[in-house]
């Protein structure tokens, strides 16, 4: 009987949008993985094996995975010995290695803090936003075939973005934002600030933006998952 490598356990994560990152890497790399997800306490339950040659690859795998993960474990067999242990340890600090970026609609965030006082065009309401570090100009997205817009919508655009960003997400204590935005000291004791890139994308589907920003291997949130730790306000803008 040839020799395998078999995978089992559970971790836990703090977002949707990590969880969800785990599961694509571990099928990326594994054949016929067993996945069980417990969306309440964002669990995965990981149980797989494979032939003994893919063991590097997959030792890759599930460290990275480690990383993702809030809590919990994964031990790893040859064939039915104990071979290693894989313990969450996810590191919450920005990393410009491991991008984010926030992909979202109008209608989300209306849906979360109501009615923007704006006079937004059909055009502009129906774009994919989306919000990501400005440090992260190498992992940029790009968007060429972008409809043409009057210059008045693009200034409400943009408008709206400000106020999303400046009375929303920068002011936010959710668990993912030290993840997607770098904190950078400004020189006095526990005062920090974050710079933003954002942007819309007219014409685009919100499918043809997440495609792009997981080409550019962002961990994409979105914006029901992002605010799923009960948001608090603190002073961070």
């Amino acid at each position: 009987m040839p020799d395998t490598v078999h995978y089992k356990g559970s971790l836990y994560f703090g977002s949707k949008a990590e969880l969800n990152e785990v599961m694509h890497m571990i099928e990326k790399e594994t054949s016929s993985p067993l996945l069980k997800v417990d969306e309440f306490d964002r669990k995965l339950t990981i149980e797989a094996s494979e032939p003994f040659e893919k063991r590097n690859i997959l030792q890759e795998t599930f460290s990275k995975a480690a990383t993702y993960a809030t809590n919990g474990m994964v031990l790893c067999y040859n064939n039915d010995s104990f071979a290693d242990v894989f313990c969450a340890n996810r590191n919450d600090k920005f990393s410009a290695d491991r991008p984010g970026a926030i992909v979202f609609t109008l209608q989300e965030f209306e849906a979360t803090f109501g009615k923007l006082d704006l006079n937004i065009s059909k055009a502009v309401y129906d774009s994919p936003f989306y919000i990501y570090d400005i440090s992260l100009k190498k992992v940029a997205m790009k968007f060429p075939d972008e409809d043409p817009i009057t210059d008045e919508d693009c200034d409400v655009g943009f408008a709206a973005l400000k106020t999303i960003w400046l009375d929303h997400v920068a002011r936010s204590d959710t668990f993912a934002f030290p993840m997607l935005f770098e904190m950078l000291n400004e020189g006095k004791e526990d005062t920090y600030s974050v710079q933003p890139h954002y942007g819309f994308a007219p014409g685009y589907t919100f499918d043809e933006v997440m495609g792009e920003a997981k080409k550019k291997n962002f961990l994409v949130f979105r914006w029901s998952d992002y605010w799923d730790n009960n948001y608090t306000i603190n002073d961070r803008s």
